[in-house]
């Protein structure tokens, strides 16, 4: 291309943005991004990771109590990719993807590391960084509040650990950025079986996490498993692999110790190191996995043997899995590596309906809370419960003003050759993943849950058919993932959600 055509070529692109920032401005949602092209451009890629282990005993999430880690099984870190588009050295769109082993990225969390990197990426939007959580349920603690727990002890406090943090994950961010150079992407599908559904379905039409299969009442699995593994791979201007982003349907839940633990993201990321190289930096993404897990809710005793027979742990053995796919996908699409891409990012604030709490709901949520005001003792769980009630019973009172009545949150959609990237910052049922990729346009699309954060935690986002499993009792775990309890957003912003993600990818490609 000359670059007569290039000047021209950058005319009308910049045309074709300003008519879609007006479609965008009619539409009434806020678009936080730098001119799009669609045209394919020279991609230029960075990676880097981050050891975010305390070396000290850190209080650990991803329960109803907190508990202490004064070991570490597998060391957490959090992987960095930095990319930008450019023609003729005109920088024309850029992303910087950090998938973290973190519980949940908590509301604060993201817009506070933005703020920790001002004025340290010279060039860069800000707002065009997200951070995504594997949901391993052995990362420390991010509010220090989280838990009944004012002071930890001896352990390193959350409000110590997240400024430290910042500074690891920042140092990596900044050298994947000023790091990137001309490379080259590809991607492709393979499959492993790495989750499953965790929800029972009982003779009577209620429905439990992990309930209890052995009984004469059960009657199936609620709802679809997904064991695609979407794999991206990176590599440098003489081809070798650089950085590979994976998807699963699936939260990084294998490991139940007291220990700091990656789970098997630290697995698959080793083997896939032992193949192609120990600087390879490894992004594992979760899918939307809202009612899905590792662990199978049935054939455990065989799964079980196996792994005894392999000599392996669970979390190794979805490792091995999930490594497996990788490089037999990795040695395919070697074939099919593209260095002039198409790639453009797309930022935007949303608003979906929220979960409206009934009268009834409150009386519960009402009644919880008032039972717990009045014990003189409580229980570790006592402050979990008493504020996941506590916030229906506020939710009520703010709906009956007129107030929370949507959710707002942050969409990012990516378009990279054949590839869509969307986010939510949900634990997201998978049905709906699965409507998004099925209406998808793109060859492929990467869906990321647990990415960003909203200005409050969004919680699971169920479907009608979950819902149905059972109303909010005073018991936290019946149908838990499916009540008001632990819905900030119900099946109503789930489908709202789906379609404005749909809109979002579709105008990458209409364009």
């Amino acid at each position: 291309m000359n670059s007569t055509i290039r000047r021209c070529h950058l005319v009308l692109r910049r045309a074709a943005t300003a008519a879609r920032c007006a479609v965008a401005v009619a539409w009434g949602l806020s678009l936080a991004t730098a001119p799009a092209t669609l045209n394919a451009a020279e991609l230029r890629i960075g990676a880097a990771t981050a050891d975010i282990t305390p070396d000290s005993p850190v209080p650990l999430t991803g329960g109803s109590s907190v508990r202490i880690a004064r070991e570490v099984h597998s060391r957490i870190t959090a992987n960095v990719l930095a990319l930008e588009s450019s023609d003729g050295g005109q920088a024309l769109d850029q992303a910087i993807l950090v998938s973290c082993d973190l519980c949940v990225i908590r509301p604060g969390i993201q817009e506070g590391f933005r703020k920790h990197l001002a004025g340290r990426l010279p060039g860069f939007d800000l707002d065009k960084l997200f951070l995504a959580a594997t949901h391993t349920h052995a990362a420390p603690v991010l509010l220090q509040d989280r838990y009944d727990e004012k002071d930890y002890g001896d352990a390193m406090q959350p409000k110590d650990y997240v400024p430290w943090m910042y500074e690891q994950v920042a140092k990596a961010v900044v050298k994947a950025w000023e790091s990137r150079a001309a490379g080259a992407v590809a991607w492709g599908l393979g499959h492993a079986v790495a989750g499953h559904n965790r929800r029972v379905v009982y003779s009577d039409g209620t429905a439990k996490m992990h309930g209890n299969t052995g009984v004469p009442e059960f009657r199936g699995i609620e709802g679809y498993e997904d064991h695609a593994v979407q794999v991206l791979c990176f590599y440098d201007a003489e081809k070798r692999l650089k950085a590979a982003a994976l998807t699963l349907a699936t939260t990084a839940q294998c490991e139940g110790s007291n220990k700091v633990s990656a789970d098997f993201w630290h697995d698959v990321r080793r083997l896939i190191r032992q193949r192609h190289g120990e600087d390879v930096c490894v992004l594992g993404f979760c899918a939307p996995a809202g009612d899905q897990t590792p662990r199978p809710q049935i054939r455990k005793k065989s799964e079980q043997r196996m792994c005894e027979i392999r000599g392996l742990t669970y979390s190794e053995e979805i490792g091995r899995r999930v490594a497996g796919t990788f490089n037999d996908v990795a040695d395919v699409i070697a074939k099919d590596i593209r260095t002039d891409v198409p790639f453009v990012h797309r930022v935007r604030q949303v608003e979906v309906p929220a979960r409206i709490v009934t009268d009834a709901e409150y009386a519960v949520a009402k009644k919880v809370c008032d039972e717990i005001d009045a014990r003189q003792n409580r229980t570790k769980s006592d402050h979990w419960t008493r504020g996941l009630y506590g916030l229906i019973a506020d939710r009520h009172l703010a709906q009956q003003k007129g107030d929370a009545k949507t959710f707002a949150l942050e969409l990012h959609v990516l378009r990279l050759g054949d590839v869509a990237i969307a986010t939510n910052p949900f634990e997201l049922f998978l049905d709906y993943g699965v409507q998004i990729e099925a209406r998808s346009p793109a060859v492929q699309t990467f869906l990321i849950q647990l990415a960003t954060n909203a200005r409050q935690h969004g919680y699971y986002v169920p479907t009608p058919r979950a819902v149905a499993g059972g109303a909010l009792d005073e018991k936290p775990f019946t149908n838990y993932s499916a009540t008001v309890m632990s819905n900030m957003v119900g099946p109503e912003g789930g489908q709202v959600l789906v379609d404005r993600s749909v809109e979002m990818i579709n105008s990458l490609w209409q364009d």
